[in-house]
């Protein structure tokens, strides 16, 4: 399993591989993304898309996938995406075919919360990269 890099784009956080993992397969192409909510046990699934299997895009740090949209040609469900919730951890699982035949890495996986951000005196959100090695991930508590 890769690591999957998260961000926040147009206020949505956007999904895609970390540098590092491009470097590694420069011909990624992601098959499903995979939202699920790590706060609840079990896990929980918040939002899934399955892209065109004829249509499959190839991975870039400088693309991503935005939470909520789905690409033409693909399935999401639920078809209208749940807003995500501040304070939860939220995992991400990119579903891949790698470049290389004989790299065994299938997946990359992250996660993230969302968090109050009223420093703009706007009240909107920032997201926040949760760390494989902290409480928080094992946790699924956002601090």
């Amino acid at each position: 399993m890769g690591d999957a890099d998260v961000r926040l784009q147009d206020g949505q956080p956007c999904f895609t591989i970390t540098p590092k993992e491009a470097a590694r397969g420069p011909a990624i192409r992601l098959q499903s993304v995979s939202i699920n909510d790590a706060s609840t046990t079990p896990v929980g699934n918040v939002w899934w898309v399955m892209l065109d299997q004829k249509r499959l895009a190839t991975m870039s740090p400088a693309s991503c996938v935005p939470y909520g949209q789905t690409p033409e040609g693909a399935t999401a469900k639920p078809a209208v995406a749940p807003d995500l919730q501040l304070g939860r951890v939220y995992e991400v699982h990119l579903n891949t075919r790698p470049s290389d035949s004989s790299d065994p890495t299938r997946g990359y996986l992250g996660k993230f919360c969302l968090m109050a951000d009223g420093a703009d005196g706007t009240n909107g959100r920032k997201l926040v990269q949760v760390k494989a090695d902290s409480r928080e991930w094992t946790e699924g508590v956002c601090r």
